[in-house]
């Protein structure tokens, strides 16, 4: 219960801390202005002020000293800021005194101008220990030029050379999770600027289970509502978007425990392909990952942003795929309710979007009439939905379509008649559809063997 208490007082730091801070900006700044006669009949509230000042730094300093207790922090870093508190306070003490005639009234300059000296330096440190050391001064080096020191990394060109963790996953640690858990900061006892801190977990133990993903603390914190308590990054600090929380899914789920995995070495599937294209530079021809889907490169108006935001009301996930932001694709892995008479809302965004991805909703045969206008469109994902043979004569109109997955839709033989008349195709996955051996054998034959026709656990 004692515990309970102190961590609960020590807390209370960051918000008891601004009092003292607001109560001497005050004092300071009318000990300069009652040097004019305009303002010199507020010199009697200057005693108050600076009184007041010292009882509420006692408090910020009691406070400050519980939330120590609490581990988490750079010792040398917060040992500094503890010590500039401390003595700020003292010299607040010591300058009320002098304003009540105690000490020499020639001690008052000097005092004045320490105090505003210890109150700037304290409230640096404190800004370090709470936003990251370069929080002031990154935005000063930006204006010169200048880039926060941090790991030089070069851009991925061949996806699968590069190494997952060091290439895909550190960055996204890097620029979202380090400002409270690497060296200068442990929030839970928790580091994750090295595989072997990484390993080690925090204060609850560890947050990684190899193959297991869903049961990690990492991941779990990950997908928690923005107002829990327990969500990371908590509410107010930049957060992970849905590609990189995918990432990390995968990266645990395919085991994280070897550091040094290269993509190549790494299983993947559908989601996660369209995830990792979007993180080269430039398409490499012998990466087959990135060979699936096709930017184009014509140029095209920015996406309606009014309608963006319809569409994301909705649940979709809407991830820009190039630099301009003009190339959308399109996920409703969280809205599992997308119907036919949402589908509509697409067609405004005809032009942008290029990968669509509406598994598992309540599309029908019926709305897939509006995908005519999507021109530009060059991945579709239908799998366990209604759709049937009679939807797919709204996709021979995609003359760009290169990947389509029907896995566990009512698609038939009769159906593979209409896909053989998309000459754009090159992927075709039918797992678990109503079509046999024999009309994905006659497919194969009018495509050609440059079509990667995937019919469950054979690949033809």
């Amino acid at each position: 219960m004692v515990e309970n208490l102190i961590q609960f007082f020590g807390r209370l730091h960051p918000l008891i801390v601004h009092l003292p801070i607001g109560i001497l900006m005050l004092a300071i700044a009318l000990q300069l202005l009652v040097n004019f006669a305009k303002y010199a009949r507020f010199r009697e509230f200057l005693p108050l002020l600076w009184f007041a000042g010292f009882i509420s730094g006692v408090m910020a300093c009691l406070a400050g000293f519980m939330l120590k207790q609490d581990g988490g922090y750079d010792e040398e870093a917060v040992d500094l800021h503890q010590f500039l508190g401390i003595a700020l306070t003292l010299l607040t003490g010591f300058v009320f005194l002098i304003q009540s005639q105690r000490f020499p009234q020639k001690l008052l300059v000097p005092g004045v101008l320490l105090a505003t000296l210890f109150l700037i330096g304290t409230g640096h440190y404190g800004g370090n220990l709470t936003h990251g050391e370069d929080y002031l001064s990154q935005p000063l080096t930006a204006l010169m030029g200048q880039t926060p020191a941090k790991k030089i990394r070069k851009p991925i060109t061949n996806l699968n050379e590069a190494v997952v963790y060091a290439d895909l996953v550190e960055p996204v640690l890097e620029q979202k999770c380090y400002q409270c858990h690497s060296s200068k900061k442990q929030k839970g006892d928790l580091r994750l600027d090295s595989p072997e801190n990484i390993l080690k977990g925090g204060e609850h133990g560890k947050i990684i289970i190899g193959g297991k993903a869903d049961e990690s603390d990492i991941y779990k914190r990950l997908i928690l509502p923005e107002e829990d308590d327990d969500r990371m990054p908590p509410k107010g600090k930049p957060q992970l978007t849905e590609s990189e929380v995918q990432l990390i899914h995968w990266w645990i789920e395919q085991g994280a425990g070897d550091f040094n995995k290269k993509v190549a070495e790494v299983p993947q599937d559908d989601k996660v392909k369209i995830v990792l294209s979007s993180l080269t530079k430039e398409a490499d021809p012998k990466n087959s990952v990135a060979e699936i889907p096709e930017i184009p490169k014509a140029k095209v108006k920015l996406p309606d942003n009014s309608v963006l935001q319809q569409i994301k009301n909705l649940g979709v996930v809407v991830s820009p795929l190039t630099r301009d932001n003009s190339y959308v694709a399109l996920n409703m892995v969280n809205a599992p309710n997308f119907s036919d008479a949402d589908i509509q809302l697409l067609a405004k965004l005809s032009d942008n979007i290029i990968w669509l991805d509406m598994s598992e909703t309540k599309i029908t045969d019926n709305g897939l009439v509006h995908l005519k206008k999507l021109k530009n469109l060059t991945r579709l994902s239908l799998d366990q939905t209604a759709v049937s043979d009679a939807g797919l004569s709204a996709i021979q109109s995609l003359t760009h379509l290169k990947y389509l997955n029907l896995y566990g839709t009512k698609v038939t033989d009769q159906g593979l008649k209409i896909l053989a008349s998309c000459k754009s195709l090159k992927s075709i996955y039918l797992w678990q559809t109503k079509v046999t051996s024999q009309g994905v054998a006659a497919l194969q034959k009018q495509v050609g063997q440059e079509v990667e026709i995937n019919f469950g656990t054979d690949t033809l």
